[in-house]
C-alpha cells in the first residue's frame, strides 16, 4: 500500500514473475499458474519459493479445475488441505470462489475457510459468473476473514464500469475492499482510480511482455502503472 492508499495487485506465475512485480513496486501479488485458464492453484514449492523471496504481501490461488466447479466431495476434500498447505507457508492469503448454477458455492466456501480459520480471503471473479453479482458480494459480508472481492465491473465504457463497481463497493461495505481487474489496460487507470474511488488495482496481461498469458511480467510496465495509478511508494 501506498502513502496514498492506493495498492496495484500483480498476478505472477513464476518467482521471476514475483521479483519484477516487486521491482516494479507493486503492492500485492496474486500467485497463480495457468494464467490462460484464468488461473490455478500454483505448487507449494513455487509458493514457498515466491513467499521467501518477496517483501510485499502475497495471496495464492485455490482453485485446481479449469472451470468454476469444485467438483466432488473428494475434490473439496483436497482443496482444504491444499489450502491448509499454503497458509503453512506464510502466504498473507488465499483467492478462491466456486459457482454451483447461477450462484457462488457458499457451502464450498464455508468448508474452506473453516479448514484455515484466521487466513485472509480474496473471492476473485467468480463472482460474475452468478446471476445477482451484488446480492453475492452483499452474501459475503457475512465471512468474517472475506475482506477483498475482485471484479472487473463488467465491459463497455469506463463510466458503466465505475456505476457497477460503486454498487459492489457499497453492497460489500466500506470496511472491506472491493479490487478491479480483467481486461484492464494502463492507459484506463487513471481516470478508473479518480472516478470509482476505488484504491486497488489487479494487473495481469497489461503488465506483461508479451501481453498475453505467455507473457513475462515486465517490472517497467508495473512501475509505469504504479505511476498511472499517483502511487507515491510502498510501506511494507
Amino acid at each position: 500500500m501506498t502513502a496514498a492508499g492506493v495498492e496495484l495487485e500483480v498476478i505472477a506465475c513464476s518467482l521471476e514473475d514475483a521479483l519484477a512485480a516487486e521491482e516494479g513496486g507493486a503492492s500485492r501479488i496474486e500467485l497463480t499458474v495457468r494464467l490462460g485458464q484464468d488461473g490455478l492453484t500454483p505448487p507449494l514449492e513455487l509458493a514457498r519459493a515466491v513467499a521467501s523471496r518477496v517483501q510485499i504481501p502475497v495471496r495464492a490461488m485455490l482453485r485446481d479445475r479449469a472451470d468454476f466447479d469444485v467438483g466432488s466431495l473428494d475434490d473439496l476434500a483436497r482443496l482444504q488441505q491444499q489450502a491448509a498447505d499454503l497458509a503453512a507457508l506464510g502466504v498473507e492469503g488465499l483467492v478462491t470462489g466456486f459457482v454451483s448454477g447461477n450462484a457462488l458455492d457458499f457451502e464450498a466456501l464455508d468448508a474452506i475457510l473453516s479448514s484455515v480459520p484466521g487466513v485472509r480471503f480474496t473471492i476473485h471473479r467468480a463472482i460474475e459468473r452468478t446471476r445477482d453479482q451484488a446480492a453475492t458480494v452483499r452474501q459475503l459480508r457475512r465471512f468474517a476473514n472475506v475482506d477483498r472481492v475482485l471484479v472487473s465491473g463488467g465491459a463497455g465504457k469506463i463510466e458503466d464500469r465505475v456505476s457497477r463497481l460503486a454498487e459492489y463497493q457499497e453492497a460489500f461495505g466500506s470496511s472491506r475492499k472491493v479490487a478491479v481487474g480483467g481486461g484492464l489496460t494502463l492507459d484506463m487507470l487513471p481516470r478508473l482510480r479518480e472516478e470509482s474511488g476505488l484504491t486497488v488495482f489487479h494487473l495481469g496481461r497489461s503488465v506483461r511482455t508479451p501481453e498475453n498469458a505467455e507473457g513475462q511480467v515486465d517490472a517497467a510496465k508495473v512501475r509505469r502503472a504504479c505511476e498511472l495509478l499517483g502511487m507515491s511508494g510502498r510501506s511494507f
